[in-house]
């Protein structure tokens, strides 16, 4: 199996890697930039994926591709209600916002490199082993920078929480979905991660819900369907 030779786990510590990337820079963003910028530059994502997967993975970039990412991205838009007048002007910024979009947009390539790189991996190795070293891997790069909690009766049940479920269980589930799908198709998928978010705030929260965000959540939910009908074509 590919976890048992050196070039496998390569490939699995390259892996743990650009998901390091991928988080600090997204957080980056989130710190140095609007939640709206930091968003929609973390989801050019797919955009990413299709000319990577084009390239390492053969996959075509049909026109249904196309238009499920502009319809995604335009959904994604209305979801966050941004004017695009707010927008430019944010980007037109010389301050930090300037570099939480770039560490946004960066966020967006980490992101879509990993999709490939796990369509490149998975079909050599079960998903249990493969979370199983990229959280050994990942545990070992922050080793070195991390400190221990004072208060670990407080700290450890959250731990445990994040490395069960957060860290494990639901990688495990998406490595399921990923490995089913091809990388446009998981990549315009994960549109509807924020969409899910709106709707946990609504039924948790009771958070109000705009006429726009229903529009934009449909948008994503249209496209995730259209690329799951065509990616066997």
């Amino acid at each position: 199996m590919l976890w048992l030779k050196t070039s496998g786990l390569f490939l699995i510590f390259l892996l743990s890697l650009v998901s390091l990337f991928n988080t600090f820079t997204f957080f980056y963003a989130y710190k140095h930039t609007t939640v709206a910028l930091a968003v929609l530059t973390h989801y050019t994502a797919p955009f990413f994926v299709a000319i990577l997967a084009s390239i390492f993975l053969k996959e075509r970039i049909t026109f249904k591709i196309i238009i499920s990412i502009i319809s995604a991205t335009v959904g994604m838009y209305l979801i966050l209600d941004i004017s695009f007048v707010e927008l430019i002007r944010q980007v037109e910024e010389r301050n930090e916002h300037t570099l939480g979009i770039l560490s946004g947009l960066m966020s967006g390539f980490f992101y879509g490199l990993l999709i490939v790189l796990y369509k490149k991996v998975l079909p050599s190795i079960k998903t249990l082993p493969l979370i199983s070293l990229q959280n050994l891997f990942i545990t070992l790069m922050l080793l070195p920078i991390v400190s221990i909690p004072v208060n670990l009766k407080l700290t450890l049940p959250v731990i445990l929480f994040i490395g069960i479920v957060q860290s494990t269980a639901a990688p495990l589930i998406y490595l399921k979905g990923v490995k089913q799908v091809r990388a446009n198709t998981a990549a315009i998928l994960g549109y509807i991660e924020p969409l899910s978010a709106i709707l946990l705030g609504i039924i948790f929260l009771g958070e109000a819900v705009k006429s726009m965000t229903i529009i934009g959540g449909l948008l994503i939910l249209i496209s995730g369907l259209v690329c799951s009908f065509n990616q066997n074509r």
